[in-house]
């Protein structure tokens, strides 16, 4: 096995085939799950239909399942409104006395946190939801495995003395929570007393709602303010590039308050059937294939990249977007990608905190989902050999508080007036890559 900085794999034999089966999945695919010297099981795999898709599959088991058939356009009252900004905050802000662009500015965090909180609890209660957690992005397993996010779910209630319920969430509750720090990097070298994990909230990324559970965006820090997350670094970078930026641009002609990025990141995934995972340990374990022999055709005639969703990732696909319309996260674009059975999910940009912590959602989403389609999301880097890998582009910029966007040249020079702004930035910006 390849060490974890050079992924190598070889992949389930995939080919392009033609030819009809019960097993709707890929664009005319051929799936192998043949170990190495054995005896491979095809599984044939039906082109795209002209007609509407069907919404049931049989399981494993024989089992005919049934699938939902999602219509954006029956659900766009919904969209949006399990996610507290905006419109669908300022209801419950309005009670307490506050204005909705109240959570457009941090000092809300020090001025009225509990009027804050009230309101997001009435407005999480009117969702379903009972629990809370602090939503936190810790450090990478030794820089192996990233993506992961740490959560610990409390009922937003207690019970008083007459054994009737009473709901107790307040600004403190909301700001600040401590857990278990001693598991996380470095745990072990931190004395007991201040071995702990402590939760502060990120007042740039929304909170939303899923099922029974209000999400707080925050970041996580030890007891002697250590990150010991993802977040809190880039939230110090952050706040770097925006006062070396603010002071730049009033060197160049234009002053503003802030700068700051903005991301999208195009999300590629691989989708297979769950029959096909289940006969490789490799796949399941590792998420990526270790052994096996290199597929007989991979994607020579680049006949995938682009071409019409198959039925089966369709379904999924829009269960995908549903699921994320439903909490803000405006997840724009669906197609297919170069590898076969691989695809692509890509947001509209935002700022980088909120985009990132949307991004994880994303990804937590499309496994979750996958399974309910009788499918398997992989989102390993490299899963197959021999074909192209997902990658994760970051398109990015920064920008002002005025919308002013610092790479776009046109633009620069006619707020700032200087035709050696757009240069003089993009040097800035390409040492700082390099």
């Amino acid at each position: 096995v390849a060490p974890p900085c050079r992924p190598r794999s070889l992949p389930v034999n995939v080919i392009m085939g033609c030819g009809t089966s019960k097993d709707v999945f890929g664009p005319a695919d051929v799936l192998s799950t043949a170990p190495p010297g054995g005896k491979a099981e095809i599984l044939m795999m039906t082109p795209p239909p002209s007609a509407p898709p069907p919404v049931t599959y049989t399981s494993a088991e024989g089992e005919t399942v049934s699938v939902p058939e999602v219509n954006f356009i029956d659900h766009l009252d919904s969209y949006g409104t399990y996610r507290f900004r905006g419109t669908e905050a300022g209801t419950y802000l309005a009670k307490q006395g506050l204005e909705p662009s109240v959570l457009d500015d941090p000092s809300w965090t020090t001025e009225c946190p509990d009027k804050v909180a009230k309101a997001l609890m009435e407005w999480a209660k009117d969702k379903g939801a009972t629990m809370v957690t602090h939503w936190f992005q810790p450090l990478g397993s030794a820089g192996i495995r990233r993506g992961q996010t740490g959560q610990v779910h409390n009922a937003m209630f207690n019970f008083g003395k007459d054994g009737r319920i009473e709901w107790t969430f307040d600004g403190g509750d909301l700001l600040k929570g401590e857990t278990d720090g001693s598991s996380y990097m470095n745990g072990g070298m931190r004395a007991t007393h201040t071995a702990g994990g402590y939760t502060v909230l990120d007042p740039s990324s929304p909170m939303w709602v899923r099922g029974d559970t209000l999400f707080v965006p925050t970041i996580f820090v030890s007891y002697y303010g250590k990150a010991l997350d993802e977040k809190t670094p880039l939230l110090r970078a952050m706040q770097a590039v925006s006062k070396a930026g603010v002071r730049l641009l009033k060197l160049l002609g234009h002053e503003c308050k802030s700068v700051f990025p903005n991301i999208g990141l195009e999300q590629e995934f691989f989708l297979i059937p769950k029959s096909a995972f289940k006969k490789r340990p490799d796949l399941q374990l590792a998420g990526r294939t270790v052994m096996g022999c290199d597929a007989p055709r991979g994607q020579e005639l680049c006949d995938h990249y682009m071409s019409p969703l198959n039925a089966a990732a369709l379904r999924c696909m829009k269960e995908m977007q549903h699921e994320c319309f439903k909490m803000g996260i405006p997840l724009k674009t669906r197609h297919r990608e170069v590898a076969p059975n691989q695809y692509e999910c890509a947001p509209f940009f935002g700022l980088a905190t909120a985009q990132i912590d949307e991004n994880l959602v994303v990804m937590e989403l499309m496994e979750e989902i996958a399974d309910k389609h009788n499918l398997v999301c992989l989102l390993a880097e490299k899963p197959f050999k021999g074909i192209n890998g997902s990658g994760k582009h970051n398109n990015f910029s920064l920008g002002t508080e005025s919308g002013l966007n610092l790479f776009n040249g046109p633009q620069l020079q006619k707020v700032a007036g200087n035709n050696d702004a757009f240069p003089v930035i993009m040097a800035a910006v390409g040492k700082a890559v390099h």
